[in-house]
């Protein structure tokens, strides 16, 4: 009777076990075409997601070592004044049918093509306790009209509760689209709104244009024991005749060599460029401006818009040192496929000139 009783407990505790365990993909998508059937959606480690290429290790002896040590740039950014020029390129945009891509400071891009209107990690103002150093460049309440949102990951300087209740209140019928086990969160941040989410390598249902979740060398958390139980992505966006790829955060890998074999025809690459010092620890989880400009050459597109700099103050250099690289790099290269816009500045335009 005692042994019955034990492995009926343990049945019991496999089963909630299983009913914990993360999805590795969402069943009710397809696979996006051409992806090799071996896959079998997203690797976990521990009951927790992983990347499929260089594991994140960010321990607690690796952050002290970069803490105690002293930051090379202090005295520069004692000083540094740095913010991003500002266009009044946007002025009509919002009150017209107009099509175009504007970047709206960090990882935030409006974005209007095909008769639809998205939104990526919408940051209005700061992120959580981290101040805002260059500012908005839109009213707010002029941001109605949106049909999408899409969210990279759950990081505050993605995934803001604020930006997105205010979001939801100006676009009541707004739809987002994500990453897998993030529907909890933004059920609370987006409540009533629908949404779908997606393990890498797989296509959303969508009408009017073609949408994908891919992998990135990246990470989750939002608070204590949380740690990667949410998915990280980036996204390509078929839509209005455009192929758009807006990376998200991520370090360098073979992820971004991988993407020609089945998107040969990206116009446009959306990479960040910043929060990359020091070097050693950063390059984990983001870019140098370096090192943006290789994953853009891997995949072969078009154009590169550099983001993820010059707005929230994150790592070791300054504000303004990512868009001073990366301009070194456009002038030593003779490229004239890097685009830097300035806040609120059409990128369809400036693609098309």
């Amino acid at each position: 009777m005692r042994a019955s009783k034990i492995i009926i407990l343990l049945l019991a505790l496999q089963t909630i076990m299983v009913k914990s365990q993360l999805p590795t993909y969402n069943p009710g998508l397809s696979w996006m075409p051409g992806k090799d059937t071996a896959w079998n959606g997203n690797p976990l480690k521990d009951g927790r997601y992983v990347n499929h290429e260089f594991p994140m290790n960010h321990s607690f002896s690796l952050v002290w070592k970069w803490k105690k040590k002293k930051n090379p740039y202090d005295a520069e950014k004692k000083i540094d004044t740095f913010q991003l020029p500002v266009s009044d390129d946007w002025s009509d945009f919002l009150d017209s049918t107009q099509e175009g891509i504007f970047w709206l400071g960090h990882a935030t891009f409006l974005i209007r093509l095909g008769g639809k209107t998205l939104i990526t990690d919408p940051v209005f103002n700061k992120a959580t306790v981290v101040k805002r150093e260059s500012p908005f460049p839109i009213e707010i309440e002029k941001l109605k009209g949106i049909d999408y949102i899409l969210i990279s990951h759950d990081h505050r300087d993605h995934l803001d509760k604020t930006s997105l209740r205010k979001l939801k209140k100006l676009n009541p019928n707004i739809q987002y689209f994500t990453g897998l086990s993030m529907a909890k969160i933004l059920s609370g941040f987006l409540k009533g709104a629908k949404g779908q989410t997606a393990g890498w390598y797989q296509k959303y249902i969508t009408e009017g244009f073609e949408l994908y979740f891919l992998p990135t060398r990246h990470w989750c958390k939002r608070s204590v024991g949380d740690t990667n139980k949410r998915l990280w992505g980036a996204f390509l966006l078929k839509i209005g005749g455009k192929t758009i790829y807006f990376g998200g955060d991520s370090g360098y890998g073979s992820h971004y060599a991988d993407l020609k074999k089945w998107f040969p025809e990206i116009n446009l690459a959306v990479l960040g460029i910043g929060a990359y010092e020091p070097e050693w620890f950063m390059e984990s989880n983001h870019t140098s401006p370096a090192k943006a400009y290789q994953a853009f050459k891997d995949m072969e597109a078009d154009y590169l818009v550099p983001m993820h700099y010059g707005t929230f103050d994150l790592s070791d250099e300054p504000l303004g040192k990512p868009l001073k690289v990366i301009k070194g790099i456009k002038n030593e290269q003779a490229e004239t496929a890097i685009i830097l816009p300035r806040l609120g500045d059409n990128i369809l335009k400036m693609m098309k000139d």
